[in-house]
């Protein structure tokens, strides 16, 4: 891991190819051209290299030699994209080597040729690291220095002097490492661009995969009101609208859009929870304007009520818990002895009035046992042993405990539409355990003196996909006074009822990821639904 500053990211494979090997054969291709229109001009008569007119073979052959050797490292170039700091070290060789055989054949005075080996020496030098550059500009002077010395030595020759010589020369280097310097930073820069583009991405990614993570539902709107974020709990809270690219918020759920503009209009006031549909949680919103600009975005978040007060409900009992536990367990040694007492008493011989008297004594101690037991059966519940369970194989064992008991009847127990390869990931004994507690319940409150009592046992998937299984029966239904508190600890509409069974029912779903409720169903019957994890759902 390196600190920003100290060290430069490497170049991907793409970034090389653009500021090395592209650059590279563009040079070739300018090289090319250069020797190119030195033969075309010389063959055409345009004496505008001052060629020196005892040499004009020489240097025509020279031209050609340095046409043929343009073309042999352009192709190499191409075809053998390896050892790129060789390839340079050649091409500034043959640049400066053959520029310097034409300028001496066309006459050391001549500038134009002088601006060529310029141009020469400092495009090779972009290539390599500074001191190959260096090292291009000192064999480059040292040869001009060496065609001055010559021409010294022929006195018919024109000579431009080593003041001028040293001069180019000078101008040699600080071309040549200026721009070797220019080519180092912009390769720096870029590849630092190029490693802060894939921090990003790799960070938008996380961030990504963060938010979809989230159990909380989140939605980014844009300053037009449009979705352009929803992880994907958001979207199975709202029902799981159909996809499509930057919905407007009250397309894609009105009852939303409403209570965000009535944030809007009232930013201070608590925002007002909604249901996107019938078969949806109660949803509370949050929102945040993600900068202080006007008609900036919005940022929303998403709880589900139930949850919410699901977890309000564990805090507000787990001290409750702790307490009613070691109540009931001071309570049981002396309870057992007024049960076992009373038993005693009713085997003596009494009077009518006294036996009365016996029996309410045992009953209420019944009663009394059997909300320390569900107490205590609270208090050291265990962790859910989660298996897969068939639910249509579990319907049937339904109904032949349904038959086996006794208390259960006259209730007939039918099943309805339950797909066969239908699982789900739940403890057998908890899921047995909350279903025959909801139909001794529907045995016990929803018998009608008219018609037989008939529960229903139906399965399949609701809207969002999630797996649910309904227990129906066709009795009088539940009071909606009534449907508020039904799963409170200890509420009960019946005289000898403890009030703990749909509690401790909901208890056992929540700890297997599901979730208990009661449906309405209209003015009669009793719909009650244990709603699955979709992730808990298999189909074999």
């Amino acid at each position: 891991m390196s600190i920003l500053g100290e060290s430069i990211p490497a170049l991907s494979a793409d970034s090389r190819d653009r500021y090395t090997w592209r650059p590279l054969r563009l040079f070739a291709y300018y090289r090319l051209l250069v020797a190119l229109m030195l033969a075309i001009v010389f063959l055409t008569g345009q004496d505008t290299l001052l060629v020196r007119s005892e040499q004009p073979v020489l240097f025509l052959q020279f031209a050609f030699v340095y046409l043929v050797l343009a073309l042999m490292l352009l192709a190499i170039a191409y075809q053998w994209q390896r050892a790129l700091t060789l390839q340079v070290c050649v091409q500034a060789v043959v640049d400066i080597f053959m520029l310097s055989a034409l300028i001496y054949t066309a006459g050391a005075q001549d500038p134009g040729l002088g601006v060529l080996m310029l141009v020469a020496v400092a495009g090779c030098g972009i290539f390599v690291e500074r001191r190959l550059a260096a090292l291009f500009a000192a064999i480059a002077t040292l040869t001009l220095l060496f065609l001055e010395f010559l021409a010294q030595l022929d006195t018919e020759a024109g000579t431009v002097g080593y003041a001028e010589v040293g001069a180019f020369g000078i101008a040699l280097f600080l071309v040549t490492l200026a721009g070797n310097r220019l080519a180092q930073r912009a390769r720096e820069e870029h590849a630092l661009a190029e490693q802060r583009g894939e921090d990003l991405a790799d960070q938008e990614v996380l961030n990504g995969h963060i938010v979809q993570r989230l159990q909380d539902g989140v939605l980014v709107l844009d300053r037009a009101g449009r979705v352009r974020l929803i992880n994907a709990t958001a979207w199975k809270l709202l029902g799981q609208p159909p996809h499509v690219d930057a919905p407007r918020l009250e397309d894609l759920c009105a009852p939303l859009a409403r209570a965000l503009t009535q944030w809007q209009d009232n930013p201070r006031a608590e925002p007002p929870s909604f249901q996107p549909d019938l078969l949806s949680p109660v949803l509370q919103p949050r929102f945040r304007v993600l900068s202080g600009a006007s008609g900036s975005g919005v940022l929303i978040f998403l709880e589900d009520l139930a949850e919410m007060h699901a977890q309000v409900q564990q805090a507000k009992l787990a001290s409750l818990g702790r307490l009613t536990a070691s109540i009931a367990h001071e309570i049981r040694n002396p309870l057992s002895a007024m049960t076992h007492a009373g038993q005693l008493l009713g085997e003596a011989e009494l009077t009518d009035a006294d036996r009365r008297l016996v029996d309410i004594i045992q009953r209420h101690g019944q009663r009394l046992n059997a909300i320390v037991e569900n107490v205590l059966r609270l208090s050291r519940r265990q962790q859910p042993d989660l298996d897969t369970v068939h639910l249509q194989e579990l319907a049937a064992e339904l109904d032949d405990d349904v038959r086996a008991q006794p208390d259960l009847q006259p209730l007939r127990l039918r099943a309805g539409t339950v797909p066969r390869d239908a699982t789900v990931q739940f403890d057998p004994g908890h899921l047995h355990q909350v279903l025959m507690n909801l139909l001794r319940n529907a045995a016990k409150h929803a018998r009608h003196p008219e018609r037989e009592l008939t529960v229903t046992v139906m399965a399949g998937r609701d809207p969002r996909d999630q797996p649910y299984l309904d227990i129906i029966d066709n009795g009088p239904g539940i009071p909606a006074t009534s449907r508020d508190q039904l799963f409170d600890p200890f509420f009960t509409t019946a005289g000898d009822g403890t009030g703990l069974g749909l509690y401790l029912c909901r208890e056992l779903c929540e700890a297997n990821h599901a979730r208990l409720s009661l449906l309405d169903t209209g003015d009669s019957g009793t719909r009650f639904r244990i709603t699955f994890t979709a992730t808990g759902h298999e189909q074999t």
